[in-house]
């Protein structure tokens, strides 16, 4: 069970550790991390899944609860086998654009370790059950996105559009801790399978869901929060490849699904992320017609097809929950290829 969790946690300072002995090997272990991480994922799940739960903050209620159930197992599938993917491809990408810009080779090592620890974080959110510890990968994430983001650094754009991206989903993650404050002072827990038994539809519900959901829609560039997401096309390709297909505006819609069985219990909520879900369509669909430039155009169509996701979440229902993870693993494969192309 916490194999998967363990080898995407360690890639990133192996990867680092193999870059300082010399720069290529670091894309070179942090590939076989991801493998091995994608691996034991699938492998855990055939065997039929598993749970971990102990203290970890006792004085606060704070457990260490992870679970490889199908929902952890989709996003964890998805983090390591595009994290293999576009690292074997930033492999050969990586150095080219290195040179481009007349920077030394082990620049590299930072971009392959921030990227391995996005891909840990990413691991974490898909298994965590407890909210406070999801809190915590969540903003791991935006600290590893800052600086794979702001990559170029010498490029006033990228420190920008880092900065952009840190500020929106940083303090829109704070909204998530609210939230969970919330549920705990009424509930006394943070687990989120006891929060669904207990939770009931009444204004609390709503009220902390919206804080919930309004994070999570953050972190998917939903309207109207998505400006964000097209400056963040100042990355280098892999980077759009993997954070703005398969990890970090998945993230968004991974943080719904997990409360999802909190959401579905208040008619407001569904018809709010059902509102959002459209509007984002609309908008992200009309901008990414007046677009010529690849990336921009394939980061406005993103918002649109994550507004999608979110639209099914909102008619509620197994159906609608099931065509959401569907759409996501159909987005994740189709979307990093089209990045991966535009990069090339």
């Amino acid at each position: 069970m916490l194999l998967p969790l363990a080898l995407a946690l360690m890639a990133a300072p192996a990867s680092l550790l193999a870059g300082i002995l010399k720069p290529g090997f670091a894309a070179q272990v942090g590939a076989v991390f991801a493998l091995l991480a994608f691996g034991v994922t699938l492998w855990g799940w055939l065997s039929g899944g598993g749970a971990v739960d102990v203290g970890w903050v006792p004085s606060w209620d704070v457990r260490f609860e992870v679970a490889l159930d199908g929902l952890a197992t989709l996003y964890a599938l998805l983090a390591t086998g595009i994290g293999f993917v576009v690292l074997v491809y930033s492999s050969r990408y990586l150095p080219q654009h290195l040179e481009h810009q007349e920077r030394p080779a082990s620049d590299g090592n930072s971009f392959h370790f921030f990227v391995l620890l996005f891909m840990g974080a990413m691991v974490g959110i898909a298994t965590a059950q407890d909210l406070v510890l999801l809190f915590v990968f969540w903003d791991l994430t935006a600290v590893a996105s800052y600086y794979l983001i702001g990559f170029d650094r010498q490029d006033p754009d990228s420190r920008a559009s880092a900065l952009m991206a840190l500020l929106v989903t940083g303090v829109t993650a704070v909204l998530l801790l609210i939230g969970a404050l919330l549920l705990y002072g009424a509930h006394g827990t943070f687990s989120v399978p006891d929060l669904a038994e207990k939770v009931e539809p009444g204004p609390l519900l709503a009220v902390s869901g919206l804080l919930i959901a309004v994070s999570g829609l953050a972190k998917s560039a939903q309207v109207p929060l998505h400006f964000w997401l097209p400056r963040a096309m100042a990355a280098p390709t892999p980077v759009s490849a993997y954070l703005h297909s398969a990890a970090m505006v998945a993230a968004g819609v991974l943080l719904i699904g997990r409360v999802y069985p909190l959401l579905q219990k208040s008619e407001f909520l569904l018809d709010f992320l059902l509102v959002i879900g459209l509007l984002s369509m609309a908008v992200g669909g009309a901008l990414a017609l007046t677009r010529d430039v690849l990336k921009q155009l394939l980061a406005y169509s993103t918002i649109a097809q994550y507004g999608l996701v979110v639209t099914m979440y909102g008619l509620g229902g197994p159906y609608g929950a099931g065509g959401a993870a569907f759409y996501v693993i159909a987005h994740a494969i189709a979307k990093s290829a089209l990045f991966l192309t535009a990069g090339a």
